[in-house]
């Protein structure tokens, strides 16, 4: 009989025998690196099917999100045929049964597809694959039944990473090169529309240098299947000088150690100068320059283990950078009359919008004044990086135009901090849809809207939700059916008892909405007034603050790594506390708890450290205190109370509802508490 075993990490015979395993099936699965099993041995998603010590088969999958992701399905031949794929399969359904399904990649031309039907999966969409032939790939999806608010099983954005000659060599020399298997991870079909390879000028003039005639007018002939980003201008040497003294003073080395040094940081400054913010090689002395290449150019660098480790980490943080918005005084100003011209650096060529007809539609919102709200943000030199303008009418905020600078850095950041303004502005006027009608949306905003739960409505518009109710499943899924019947949408019914991560996503998706008969717990959280100020705004008045995007989306929370009881997803009331800036002492905001994670303050640090707020010494001074170890909790979407809830208010309601409240730390409140705090923080509303 086969038995379903989680892996443990300590069994290293089993750990040797899985790997094995999988190398034998390497031509169907792809290559992964040991290290990735190990990794997934330690977190538990490593699932070994066992007859006594006999092993039958694995399942090797991640957590990114609120879905599970397989990345190795793999029977033994003797097995198959057995049932053991399913029984792998339905361990992970039953293990994480909250999580809204389980999507995969798998090459069409493999015809699995019965197979997969069989296991429960139906086809989703099909994508391209990698590599000169690019077979397509078909993406599969088995639902655990929750509703499924999201027109995309992964999330779309994509983690840009650069390669050096080492890494193009690797995936496309016909020699034979020492380590370059571990190169060949970076090319699974798993990490389509995860991770993207780009190539920089220093790459090109590496290749057409090559020696070898053949091997040279190969890869040459590979470039092209590549995209190549624009270069900003930037002073080349004086970053180069910058390196080299960094890695000096911060590091102890001496450069140039070798020849090739001043290539390889020539990667590193065009890197930087493309926006890229992860370079990725096999040169163990130049990713020992990681940390000087972030602090002067903002470049990451990782062999192709790491990058693969750290696939979701990376993509998270290519997307979310609000960090990287901090400091630099960006302003949002109404477009004034006449602007047209300058307005074109948002013409959407790639998606065929002609520039005749995007200045006249231009000129006809500017013609409107009384009725469409047009602003943009530059930066502190006046450089146009976002444009947009809405309406309200019809119980709807409509957008007929929302562009960013996709070529900036930071276009998927601001992307996706506007389309949370928006949807606060919605809630400020009182509306309850979000209309995104601008008829050339950009690649960047797609991808946006796509992981905030926009649909296609009936007129090509996007359309989403913004529910500010505190309610039960029955009232809000009554609601929504009124609302999508009107709106011409498609929405999954809600059934009652929405588990955690299936309720989590619903509150993202038609944010501000709380459930309040959800499985999703509710942790009180005490933090002093001067990071309530910083990551929050709150209390106004403590020191003159830049208000800009950088403060809005999502953020991370540092304390002690002493565990009360924390769990994601969840929500998070803020309860500001006292110190030597202010006393507070009120519950005044609301967020979604998205990720606990608790490691070293260095690799804490280094993790969250694109949410900004907090400095390195900051996370290390919380650390220290306990073994060098310290918690982050990284939450989003968070919402200030119009009324705080005074501490002494707290305990009345907490006896009111059998809790007697603890404010100096982490502390769970009943799921009626909650509802009561959060009503009375809103009754000014």
């Amino acid at each position: 009989m086969v038995d379903i075993k989680v892996m443990d990490a300590a069994d290293e015979d089993m750990l040797a025998a899985i790997i094995e395993l999988g190398n034998r099936n390497r031509r169907t699965l792809g290559f992964l690196p040991h290290a990735v099993f190990r990794q997934a041995a330690k977190t538990g998603t490593l699932l070994a099917a066992m007859e006594g010590r006999h092993l039958a088969g694995y399942a090797l999958y991640g957590l990114p999100g609120d879905r599970v992701r397989l990345t190795h399905l793999c029977v033994d031949g003797s097995y198959r045929g057995k049932g053991v794929n399913a029984k792998l399969v339905d361990a992970i359904s039953e293990r994480h049964a909250d999580r809204l399904g389980i999507v995969l990649k798998c090459r069409k031309n493999y015809g699995l597809e019965k197979m997969w039907a069989r296991l429960g999966f139906q086809m989703r969409t099909e994508v391209a694959g990698r590599g000169q032939s690019r077979e397509p790939l078909v993406v599969w999806w088995r639902s655990h039944g929750h509703p499924d608010l999201f027109t995309e099983v992964e999330s779309p954005a994509l983690v840009t990473a650069a390669m050096d000659c080492n890494i193009f060599a690797d995936l496309h020399s016909s020699l034979p090169r020492n380590g370059a298997e571990e190169t060949m991870a970076l090319a699974a079909n798993w990490l389509v529309d995860l991770l993207k390879l780009v190539v920089l000028p220093q790459l090109v003039t590496e290749i057409h240098n090559g020696s070898h005639a053949a091997e040279r007018k190969a890869q040459i002939h590979a470039l092209m299947g590549y995209q190549h980003p624009e270069l900003d201008q930037v002073d080349e040497d004086q970053m180069l000088r910058k390196l080299i003294e960094a890695a000096w003073e911060d590091l102890g080395i001496e450069l140039p150690r070798k020849p090739n040094d001043q290539a390889d940081l020539t990667y590193v400054v065009q890197a930087h100068a493309a926006g890229v913010q992860l370079l990725v090689t096999r040169d163990e002395g130049l990713i020992a320059l990681s940390p000087v290449a972030e602090k002067i150019c903002g470049v990451r660098i990782l062999g192709p283990t790491d990058s693969v480790l750290a696939i979701d980490e990376l993509t998270r943080a290519q997307a979310y950078q609000p960090g990287s918005l901090l400091g630099t005084s960006m302003a949002t100003t109404a477009v004034a009359a006449g602007q047209e011209q300058q307005q074109l650096v948002f013409l959407n060529k790639p998606g065929g919008e002609k520039q005749k007809a995007f200045k006249k539609r231009l000129r006809d919102f500017a013609a409107l004044p009384g009725r469409f709200i047009r602003q943009q943000i530059t930066d502190q030199d006046g450089r146009l990086l976002a444009t947009y303008c809405h309406e309200t009418r019809d119980g709807a905020l409509h957008v007929p135009l929302l562009r960013v600078d996709e070529q900036h850095p930071l276009g998927d950041t601001l992307a996706r901090q506007l389309l949370f303004l928006l949807r606060q502005r919605c809630r400020t006027e009182g509306v309850e849809v979000l209309r995104l009608s601008d008829t050339h949306l950009q690649r960047t905003i797609l991808a946006a809207a796509k992981e905030d739960a926009f649909r296609p409505a009936d007129d090509a518009s996007l359309v989403a939700l913004v529910l500010d109710r505190l309610t039960e499943t029955r009232a809000l899924d009554a609601h929504v059916a009124e609302l999508a019947q009107r709106l011409g949408l498609t929405l999954p019914p809600l059934t009652a008892s929405l588990p955690a991560a299936a309720a989590s996503a619903v509150e993202h998706a038609w944010w501000p909405v709380k459930i309040i008969d959800a499985q999703l717990p509710t942790f009180l959280v005490p933090v002093q007034p001067r990071w309530s100020y910083e990551l929050f705004g709150y209390p106004e008045g403590l020191l003159a603050r830049d208000h800009n995007l950088g403060l809005s989306r999502e953020h991370v929370y540092y304390r002690a790594p002493v565990p009360r009881g924390e769990t994601a997803p969840a929500r998070i009331l803020w309860y500001a506390s006292s110190d030597d800036t202010m006393s507070v002492s009120a519950v005044f905001a609301c967020s979604r708890l998205e990720q606990c994670v608790t490691d070293d303050g260095e690799q804490l640090y280094r993790q969250f450290k694109h949410l900004g707020v907090y400095r390195r010494k900051d996370v290390l001074d919380t650390s220290e205190k306990h073994a060098g170890k310290a918690m982050a909790l990284r939450f989003s979407d968070t919402a200030l109370f119009p009324s705080t809830v005074s501490h002494k208010r707290l305990v009345e309601l907490g006896a009111r509802h059998g809790q007697k409240v603890n404010v100096q730390s982490v502390y769970k409140i009943s799921p009626d508490l909650f509802r009561a705090l959060y009503e009375e923080g809103h009754r000014a509303r």
